[in-house]
């Protein structure tokens, strides 16, 4: 109860033992049918993938929160809120997401390392890639294998970990996963299950060892943790934002984590809002351009900053690096794209559920197609571009092409929405190859909208204890030789794959550079012609 600030009202009023409780129950109660009540009509009326959520994964996320109504009061704080993440778990959707209140918007779990996979002998190995500066121990460092946690074999822990996050394939929730089995967001999590946790690893030397962690608290800033949870509402974030803002929120904990003990090679150049390289492989003089965020606030100053670098860079080709990568701003990504082709870059499409709530809520051209799904019976409106407008293909084609060699794009399943988009408008505009180290990039077919964007044209109040949504209103369908397919649950298929070494993990992706070397190598003096030539 200690969470209420009803609490101090309640005994100020010269109440009862039991009068005190019933106020206070009824108040908890209210507050908790006022999230579920939001939540049942933003997934039944607002929610894009509500038809392919239900038939892919045999949910329905309608009936289990109108049943959870009828269960509030019995019902624990932690419970509840376990409740709310479970029924948007289920979605398999990293933009539909529940966030509890405050505190646990604030509060993230750590252990002092992170641990990345390998390949061996077509294998699969995990290693221990960084370690925090101010952990100290005699055998656990950067370059052991673990092999078991909690007494689980580490793939096994894994998968099982996958199957807590909110992604869409197995491929996908294996990654996430992964890369959230040392970081625990308590927006997701809550609080671990372990009070302390054992990790058993080998030694660079063959030894066998395993040792005892705790977990650690790392605290946002309050007000830090609220604004990654609520809209930019004065950039109109919710016509064109496409984020997975959990592993935005994983990101920082990494860069204060870790960043100062990862050592960058000098030849590594920074930009406000990328990195780039020239590489010297076996294969020649490549220049290596890595984009780590679409959260891009001034796309046409991102655009300027990009054609400045790329005049400077080799002919002979180009690697573009969007791993990790959890998306950003739709426009930015998509006027990208112009800058390594010769022809107009068509952006993907995106559709709206047609519904009499995203009636009221779109805008045109969107409004006019929902309002002939009356006469029609479709399920989708028609598919426009994000900027809606005429001419927003003009817009984001305004530049031209700037860099004239072949390019080379590489992904993983950590590439979400916005990137997932920035990577089909690449395969689907015929630019040039991807490479992928993931079978398939992170399968985020939408446009995401915050809480705040969908109650307040509604007329619907603000959650309770600040407590946040977020939703895929507007999903992305793709075009060229995939025209009509969805983004969401599929991802971009990438062109040729790699499997992350260990030299890779611990050297700066070596490996991965030469791979895509090679590519661009075969393509000198090709890359006027289409795809189907690689």
């Amino acid at each position: 109860m200690a969470d209420y600030k009803l609490d101090n009202v309640v005994a100020s009023m010269g109440l009862t033992e039991d009068q005190k409780k019933h106020i206070i129950e009824q108040s908890i109660r209210e507050e908790r049918e006022e999230i579920v009540n939001q939540a049942l009509s933003f997934i039944e009326n607002i929610y894009v993938h509500l038809p392919l959520k239900r038939a892919k994964n045999a949910i329905d996320p309608v009936e289990r929160l109108k049943l959870l109504k009828y269960r509030l009061v019995k019902m624990n704080e932690l419970d509840f809120q376990r409740e709310m993440i479970g029924i948007f778990t289920e979605l398999r959707d990293l933009h539909t997401v529940y966030v509890p209140p405050m505190p646990y918007q604030s509060i993230n779990f750590v252990l002092p390392f992170i641990i990345e996979e390998f390949y061996e002998n077509n294998q699969r190995y995990y290693i221990v890639s960084h370690v925090n500066e101010d952990f100290e121990h005699e055998s656990l460092e950067k370059g052991v294998i673990v092999t078991h946690w909690n007494g689980v074999p580490i793939e096994r822990a894994i998968e099982l970990n996958g199957l807590r996050t909110y992604a869409s394939n197995d491929n996908t929730r294996r990654i996430h996963g992964l890369n959230s089995l040392t970081l625990r967001s308590g927006s997701k999590y809550l609080v671990p299950d372990e009070e302390w946790l054992y990790i058993s690893y080998i030694t660079k030397n063959q030894e066998h060892y395993e040792h005892r962690f705790q977990w650690q608290t790392w605290n946002l800033p309050e007000n830090q943790a609220q604004n990654s949870n609520q809209a930019v509402t004065n950039l109109k974030a919710y016509g064109s934002l496409g984020v997975d803002f959990e592993a935005t929120k994983l990101q920082k904990i990494k860069k204060g984590l870790f960043a100062k003990n990862s050592k960058q090679d000098n030849q590594i150049f920074y930009e406000n809002d990328f990195q780039w390289s020239i590489c010297n492989t076996s294969h020649g003089e490549f220049a290596y351009m890595r984009i780590h965020s679409f959260m891009i606030y001034d796309r046409q100053k991102f655009i300027q900053d990009l054609i400045r670098v790329l005049e400077q860079l080799p002919k002979d080709g180009l690697i573009i690096d969007v791993r990790g990568n959890s998306g950003g701003y739709i426009e930015a990504a998509e006027m990208m794209l112009q800058l390594f082709t010769a022809n107009k870059i068509q952006p993907e499409l995106f559709q709206f559920i047609n519904t009499p709530t995203t009636l009221r809520l779109a805008p045109e051209p969107w409004r006019s197609s929902i309002e002939r799904s009356i006469d029609t019976g479709a399920v989708y409106s028609s598919g426009y571009p994000i900027g809606g407008h005429a001419y927003y293909v003009d817009e984001i084609n305004q530049y031209g092409r700037k860099y004239f060699g072949p390019t080379i794009l590489i992904t993983d399943a950590l590439c979400y929405s916005t990137t997932d988009i920035f990577a089909a408008g690449f395969q689907d505009n015929n630019i040039g190859p991807i490479l992928g180290t993931s079978e398939s990039t992170g399968a985020g077919g939408a446009n995401v909208w915050e809480y705040y964007d969908l109650f307040h044209p509604l007329g619907y109040p603000v959650l309770p204890r600040n407590a946040q949504m977020r939703m895929a209103v507007k999903r992305a369908i793709r075009v060229g030789n995939n025209n009509g397919t969805p983004l969401e649950d599929s991802g971009v298929v990438p062109d040729y794959l790699h499997n992350m070494t260990r030299n890779d993990v611990l050297n700066g992706n070596v490996d991965l550079i030469e791979k895509a070397a090679s590519i661009l190598e075969t393509m000198k003096g090709l890359h006027h012609l289409p795809l189907e030539v690689f």
